[in-house]
């Protein structure tokens, strides 16, 4: 048990680490005379070039071995969740763009950086979370896009045509295409090229973790701290309670339980900050939101999976 709190902990506390080196770095004039001007183009950065080429690695990359009922069951309960907080969200935020942001957040789990090496270290192989992952990653992206273009700063002004074509432009979502063509055709790139754009998606998570410190405001912190910590603890408390119990009625295994529950239990991905900053979203309530629920998931995860084991589910 003690295993998975440490695991945990080794897997997120980097991430706070990252964030809390970009607000250092903000503090440095000598280095950073103009900081909102550097920082805001590394974001611009990390969502046209480095993002979209980590995700067209982790779709490309991918194998497609079909387990129906697990992908179904995930894709069915990320889904379901969206629509409801799309449903009920606006009975409670009235800023169309912190909507945005807080579905997101929620909805948008991390599951590549830290949700498929805590299903390996929860059941010992990657298993069903590689099954899942082909499938997971362009659903993400796909309805990433779909909500913050919808939920922008002039989305009221904007027909259904307008958001579809806005969200055709984000490079994420051609990303996601582009990968997907590799994957399904079985083409690789060449050696070098995959090794270079290796390099560039790596860059990614921790240039994006760099500016979300460095834009960090503790002041609206604190003003938009109910928001925040209610999507953090919504996120990873209970969305695992209500994607896991079901899980029970469809007779799944271990492994499958591992993913369904990591998959509800990760924090918020990188990718939800980098998206709302660059597409008139609430950045600093999805800033916060991925901050909490990084901060937040070691206890969790480890007090979940305790449950668990305990209940000699995993």
């Amino acid at each position: 048990m003690l295993d998975n709190i440490i695991f945990s902990a080794n897997a997120v506390f980097p991430l706070v680490i990252l964030i809390f080196f970009g607000m250092l770095l903000k503090t440095r004039k000598k280095l950073f005379p103009d900081p909102k001007a550097f920082f805001g183009q590394l974001e611009k950065f990390v969502f046209n070039v480095a993002l979209p080429v980590s995700i067209f690695n982790e779709v490309a990359q991918s194998r497609v071995v079909f387990n129906p009922w697990l992908v179904i069951y995930c894709a069915s309960a990320i889904i379901i969740l969206c629509a409801a907080l799309w449903l009920t969200t606006p009975f409670i935020i009235k800023d169309i763009r912190a909507r945005g942001a807080f579905i997101n957040g929620i909805c948008r789990p991390n599951f590549v950086l830290l949700g498929v090496p805590l299903v390996i270290s929860l059941t010992g192989g990657a298993g069903s979370a590689a099954l899942v992952l082909p499938f997971m990653v362009p659903l993400f992206n796909i309805m990433g896009a779909v909500i913050l273009a919808s939920h922008a700063e002039e989305a009221q002004d904007r027909n259904i045509k307008k958001i579809l074509l806005e969200v055709a432009k984000n490079p994420l979502i051609h990303a996601v295409f582009i990968g997907l063509a590799f994957m399904l055709t079985g083409i690789r790139l060449p050696g070098i090229l995959q090794a270079s754009a290796g390099y560039i998606g790596r860059t990614a998570t921790p240039l994006a973790l760099i500016s979300l410190g460095a834009g960090a405001d503790l002041q609206l912190l604190r003003a938009n701290i109910k928001l925040s910590l209610s999507a953090a603890l919504f996120k990873t408390v209970v969305c695992p309670i209500i994607f896991v119990f079901p899980a029970f009625l469809f007779n799944f295994g271990y492994d499958e339980i591992a993913v369904i529950y990591v998959l509800a239990a990760a924090p918020s991905a990188v990718a939800s900050y980098i998206m709302a900053k660059n597409m008139g979203s609430d950045a600093d309530l999805a800033g916060q939101i991925l901050a909490l629920t990084t901060i937040i998931c070691p206890a969790t995860i480890f007090a979940g999976s305790a449950l668990l084991r305990a209940a000699g589910v995993l």
